[in-house]
């Protein structure tokens, strides 16, 4: 099992409104065209947090596609002003910021011990930091 860290986002929301290069078989998508209901769907699904529960993004949002496999960059918290009891602190920990969308499936976040299987050509792309070893 390798270890991996996600250090931190360096630059801003990927937001522009065309997709941009990167790699040959890998395109940047606009980060605004994230389809947040579903990653929010599935992190419920995931987390089993209740419904009533607001959540809200936290930290940069990154969108693309390698192949026929969406990938996005998203951390999920509790929206402000929202008192998570400690079981609901507990079922939000561990979350990976990195998910993916194979063709047909769900999304699903990495596990953390797998954020470094990201293609590379995002990573560089979208200027995240990842320590893998």
């Amino acid at each position: 099992m390798s270890a991996c860290l996600a250090i931190a986002a360096v630059a801003g929301e990927a937001s522009g409104a065309t997709a941009t290069s990167a790699g040959a078989s890998c395109r940047v998508l606009p980060a605004a065209s994230l389809p947040l209901p579903k990653l929010i769907a599935s992190y419920r699904s995931q987390t089993t947090l209740p419904a009533r529960l607001a959540l809200a993004v936290t930290g940069p949002r990154h969108y693309g596609i390698c192949g026929s496999t969406h990938y996005a960059w998203a951390l999920f918290g509790a929206a402000p002003g929202v008192h998570l009891t400690v079981h609901e602190q507990v079922l939000m920990q561990d979350q990976s910021a990195v998910w993916r969308e194979a063709a047909g499936k769900r999304w699903v976040d990495e596990p953390e011990d797998q954020v470094c299987t990201l293609p590379r050509a995002l990573i560089d792309a979208w200027k995240v930091r990842l320590v893998c070893g």
